[in-house]
């Protein structure tokens, strides 16, 4: 229908305009946005559900590390080393302060969030195109680095084996970080241009 193919066509411009902006922008702009998103991770991190049969608690910081990452390409792990350090300096980890929030059970999915965002970050840099696919796919890997080293760190800090730190530090959160992984795909998705488009 023509409205579907006006919707269609102003998607793959503003697509396409985001893109040119990305690989255009100075690094001060960047730096601006990589606050801008370092902020909205410590608005998600207040947000938090405790379980009773996990220590980390259930944040939404995760849907905004995807999307920095995607973004903001290899500034996204920019953004999110902002992240920890105005969340250290204004205790947005659960209300800790400096080192020790840093040091604390979490600790391990706070610097997995850098990694992970440089991974989806460089990704999206590299690659001009993408498939809802590979989005996902990569997307999904990036969660699958927080969940490694947060759990490598609460087995470490709490003296338990693997498998344990995996069942309490990552099988609690699959479901709930599905939807998020879910969420941001089909954001980054939508502001990705599409091959032909670009071409054309």
């Amino acid at each position: 229908m023509p409205e579907i193919d006006l919707f269609e066509h102003r998607r793959q411009s503003y697509a396409i305009r985001l893109r040119e902006w990305r690989e255009s922008a100075s690094a001060i702009e960047m730096l601006a946005l990589s606050l801008f998103f370092a902020v909205l991770a410590g608005a998600a991190a207040q947000m938090r559900l405790f379980l009773p049969f996990t220590p980390v608690p259930l944040t939404g910081q995760v849907l905004i590390v995807l999307l920095a990452g995607f973004v903001l390409g290899r500034f996204g792990a920019v953004s999110m080393g902002m992240y920890l350090v105005l969340g250290s300096a204004f205790g947005w980890f659960s209300g800790a302060v400096g080192m020790a929030a840093l040091s604390g059970l979490t600790a391990g999915y706070l610097f997995g969030f850098v990694v992970a965002a440089a991974v989806v970050g460089e990704l999206a840099q590299r690659r001009r195109h993408w498939s809802y696919v590979q989005i996902f796919a990569v997307m999904s890997l990036a969660v699958g680095v927080v969940y490694l080293l947060g759990s490598a760190w609460l087995s470490l800090v709490l003296g338990i084996d693997a498998v344990q730190a995996l069942l309490i530090g990552a099988l609690p959160f699959v479901a709930v970080d599905a939807i998020k992984v879910l969420v941001a795909s089909s954001v980054a998705y939508s502001i990705t241009p599409r091959k032909a488009e670009a071409q054309g």
